[in-house]
């Protein structure tokens, strides 16, 4: 354990005479005090003594600490000029290399100088491209107010066709009034013709439908609060027409009346719901030679079974229909025919698929 370190010190020893006192005695009969002179010389006087921490062998500590004086007066030490001169020697030595700094200054200058210049190359072409933009902007303005003209166009269109109360008013307003006109005449006189009535659009969106035509579906509420699809034609010429055979799903006969009554020889198109089926029986009964589709009619009870010839026109257009559809379902117009003497109460020759939806997008030809 180290000893604990004290400085060195002085110690003097007080010299001063003590001062005579007189001490008082008690007794029964006092007596007068009586002062004792002290014998001064018989007290040895201590002399002045240097006192110095003891050290022991093994401690290996100086015997002395310098005080702050000496560490202060460092800086003129011979050490310290000695470093003082080595630094010297490293700097001469190995000095700054003030080219580098050179040549980073004068790349960055190179580098603001560029940039300075492709800014001042490219305002040109950023000023076209902002005359291009509000180009387009202004177009895309008169595009979207030219299709609101269109909106408000057809919304009145489909407002007159649910308003229309007779055929006459009805017919100008119809897509291929030509050939639609004796189906109206057929239709109506089945079922009289009232007006739909009219409340509000409550939806629309466009409908790709192909040819040079656009076509846009209406979701409608009509008069006794029932919605319907109302499907126009907006040709590039811009009139607006409504597709009349969709509105009330025309059907040359009842689907469930052909069924149960057959007539033969007649070829009739019908819309209906194609699906691929195995189902084979008499005159149709060889699944080599005939392909069989399961056929339904919208709100109709009566199914029937569709052939086509194996490997034929037909057999392939309806394969890839129904192969595109997600329900395995494909709506399309029928050519069907009834052969004379057909046995198979069920089966109907499916003789040309007219149309792959439920319109014409082009008009049918007149001897169909």
């Amino acid at each position: 354990m180290a000893r604990e370190k004290r400085p060195i010190e002085l110690r003097t020893v007080d010299d001063t005479p003590p001062i005579k006192q007189v001490v008082p005695r008690l007794g029964p009969d006092p007596q007068p005090l009586r002062l004792i002179p002290e014998n001064q010389g018989a007290r040895p006087v201590p002399a002045p003594r240097l006192e110095v921490p003891s050290v022991v062998a093994a401690d290996n500590r100086r015997s002395h600490e310098p005080g702050v004086e000496v560490l202060i007066g460092a800086e003129d030490s011979p050490l310290l000029a000695a470093e003082e001169e080595w630094s010297k020697a490293a700097d001469e030595r190995y000095p700054l290399p003030w080219g580098w700094f050179a040549l980073v200054g004068l790349l960055l200058a190179s580098a603001v100088t560029w940039s300075l210049s492709h800014v001042q190359q490219a305002e040109p072409l950023v000023a076209a491209e902002h005359k291009q933009a509000e180009a387009v902007a202004k177009e895309t303005a008169a595009s979207d107010r030219a299709l609101e003209h269109v909106i408000a166009a057809m919304e009145q269109q489909v407002r007159r066709f649910c308003e229309a109360a007779s055929i006459e008013a009805m017919l100008p307003l119809v897509r291929h009034p030509d050939q639609v006109l004796p189906l109206m005449e057929r239709f109506y006189a089945q079922h009289p013709l009232r007006p739909l009535g009219f409340q509000q659009v409550k939806d629309f969106q466009g409908a790709m439908m192909g040819g040079t035509s656009d076509f846009w579906v209406f979701s409608v509420l009509l008069g006794n609060g029932q919605a319907c699809n109302i499907l126009l034609e907006q040709k590039p010429s811009g009139s607006i027409a409504v597709d009349w055979e969709t509105v009330v799903t025309y059907q040359p006969m009842n689907w469930d009346d052909y069924a149960r009554q057959r007539p033969a020889d007649t070829p009739m198109e019908f819309r209906v719901a194609a699906e691929e089926d195995h189902f084979f029986s008499h005159e149709f009964a060889d699944a080599s030679r005939w392909a069989s589709f399961r056929l339904t009619a919208p709100d109709a009870e009566e199914t029937l079974f569709g052939y086509a010839a194996r490997g034929g026109e037909v057999e392939t257009e309806l394969l890839a229909l129904i192969g595109k559809s997600e329900r395995k379902s494909a709506q399309v117009i029928l050519r069907l025919r009834l052969a004379a003497g057909t046995q198979s109460r069920r089966g109907v020759l499916i003789e040309q698929v007219m149309s792959n939806r439920w319109i014409y997008v082009d008009p049918p030809h007149p001897d169909s």
